[in-house]
């Protein structure tokens, strides 16, 4: 909590600063969401490097991570609203081979009211960044097929250096960046689990900040 102070005359007073209102959503319909994702969103669980949870990797329970964050504020609305979270990183890391029908298809034909695209992390391949963006177009028109007034987010990465992801997501949809969150090393899982790739992931405030952000944003789209 922020506290104000300022002087007067006669003497200093402090009172608590206005906290800014939590975005709300217009109207308490059922919502439906889509969110297409990496290991951050959904990854099953994985001895070998520590990881023994089956959600959002390095949240220490599933309701820590921003997928069930943001689930709970949407059924906070209404208890019949849905969200389902697809991890989609064999996209970022073999876009040229991806098959989507194969994969996104009962995903895309349940026509979701909004899907978030929350990836960047796994695109490495910047000498294909040219089919990168096509790939990526691809993706945005076949999950705009059949729905074509669907409302997409894009979401860029938490880790730095993935300019490429960040400049295709954001040059075709509603985007937002997440760069902040790389200002601040509690917003990782450094030193909670002993595998490092592991640590690179998000800790529960890391994705509680996740969820703030997408929330204040897609509850303007709807």
């Amino acid at each position: 909590m922020l506290i104000a102070c300022f002087v007067i005359v006669g003497g200093a007073s402090c009172k608590k600063a206005a906290t800014p209102p939590t975005p709300t959503l217009k109207s308490n319909s059922v919502h439906h969401i889509l969110i297409l994702g990496n290991s951050i969103t959904y990854a099953p669980a994985d001895p070998s490097i520590g990881w023994n949870g089956s959600w959002g990797m390095a949240a220490t329970t599933a309701d820590k991570d921003y997928v069930h964050l943001l689930t709970a504020r949407f059924k906070a609305s209404n208890n019949n609203s849905t969200l389902v979270a697809v991890n989609i990183a064999a996209f970022e890391v073999g876009f040229d081979n991806y098959d989507l029908d194969a994969n996104l298809k009962t995903y895309r034909d349940a026509k979701p009211d909004a899907i978030i695209i929350r990836i960047g992390e796994n695109v490495t391949r910047n000498n294909d960044a040219d089919l990168f963006e096509q790939k990526y177009v691809d993706l945005l028109g076949y999950l705009r097929t059949g729905n074509p007034d669907v409302k997409i987010l894009a979401v860029g990465s938490v880790w730095p250096d993935r300019d490429l992801a960040n400049r295709v997501m954001g040059k075709y949809s509603d985007y937002i960046t997440l760069i902040s969150l790389q200002q601040s090393s509690p917003n990782f899982a450094y030193g909670l689990y002993d595998n490092y790739g592991v640590q690179t992931h998000p800790s529960d405030k890391g994705m509680q900040s996740i969820s703030d952000m997408i929330w204040a944003k897609i509850v303007t789209m709807l």
